[in-house]
This record gives C-alpha cells, sequence and structure tokens, in this order.
C-alpha cells in the first residue's frame, strides 16, 4: 500500500509489508484478497437452502481471500473458517449482525495490530445491536449487511489508524 503513513518518515509500516513473500507481490496480493474477502461475505447473503452454489461459492471466496492476504501464515490459517462463519451469521437475519465482528477480530488478528486497537470490536457489536432494534424484519437483510460492512471496514481502519499513532507516540 502506498499511504502516506507507510512512509518511511513516519517510522511506521504495515507489519505484515515486512514479511518475504513465498510468491507475488505485496500490493497485489492484498487488494486480490481485499476483494475476494469481500466478495464472498456478499456472495454468501444471497445464498439460501434453494441457491447452495451461492453458499459455497462465498464460502470459498472468502476463505480465498484469507490465503491470499500477505501475513503469517498460521494466523491466515486459524481466522479463514471463523471469519466466514462470521460473514455467513447474517442468513440468520439481523440478530446475526452482531456476529460481523469475529471477520474484523480475524483481521486485526491477521494484521498484527496492538491489543489497544481491538477495542474498535466493540463497534460492530454496537451496531450489530441497534441493527437488529431498527430492522426486526429478515427483509432488511441487504441494508443491514451493507451498514454491517461498512462499519467492519470503518472499523479496520480506525484500528489501523490507532496503531500508527501508537507507533508514532512510541518513536518521539
Amino acid at each position: 500500500m502506498s499511504a502516506a503513513f507507510d512512509r518511511p518518515d513516519y517510522g511506521w509500516r504495515e507489519p505484515s509489508s515486512l514479511l518475504p513473500l513465498r510468491w507475488g507481490g505485496y500490493r497485489g496480493r492484498y487488494l486480490a484478497a481485499i476483494a475476494l474477502l469481500v466478495a464472498g461475505a456478499l456472495l454468501l447473503q444471497l445464498g439460501s437452502v434453494y441457491t447452495l452454489s451461492f453458499l459455497g461459492g462465498g464460502i470459498a471466496a472468502h476463505i480465498a481471500g484469507w490465503i491470499l492476504l500477505p501475513g503469517r501464515g498460521n494466523r491466515r490459517a486459524i481466522v479463514a473458517v471463523p471469519s466466514a462463519l462470521g460473514a455467513a451469521a447474517l442468513l440468520i437475519g439481523p440478530t446475526g449482525s452482531v456476529l460481523a465482528v469475529i471477520p474484523l477480530l480475524a483481521w486485526l488478528w491477521t494484521r498484527e495490530r496492538p491489543p489497544l486497537t481491538w477495542a474498535v470490536a466493540v463497534l460492530p457489536v454496537a451496531a450489530g445491536l441497534v441493527l437488529a432494534q431498527l430492522f426486526p424484519q429478515y427483509g432488511a437483510g441487504a441494508i443491514v449487511a451493507g451498514v454491517s460492512l461498512a462499519i467492519v471496514a470503518g472499523s479496520a481502519w480506525l484500528a489501523r489508524t490507532v496503531a500508527v499513532a501508537l507507533r508514532l507516540r512510541r518513536t518521539r
């Protein structure tokens, strides 16, 4: 990634960008992984007993995203299935949106975020509780899925920002 905070003069780099990769480049793998993780989670939302191929394809794409993501192999392997199940939790309706925290926790652990940044996990849980109250009917799944995805993505970026700030504070 070429974000401003990745420049050497800020004193911080994404921990996984420092790992030697056995194949491919960091940027390509990162972008492909993000696309597969999101596409897999969204594809899962189209699944039902009548469209099992969407379920299988969504789980396969989501797990493939974890496999491609640059990072320590053991961390990616451990979180792939729980993350896919957390993404699939929306299939039970808006009450399942609380479990959107699972992919976020998997992301934070795989990306090696400092413990303090894990406080952002409160956001998708709180949002899930609110969404379940606002949209008690199963038919609002697209809204709930979209909001949940936005909250998880925003929480991940917030955790990254906090990690950068913590690193900058330590180097001063």
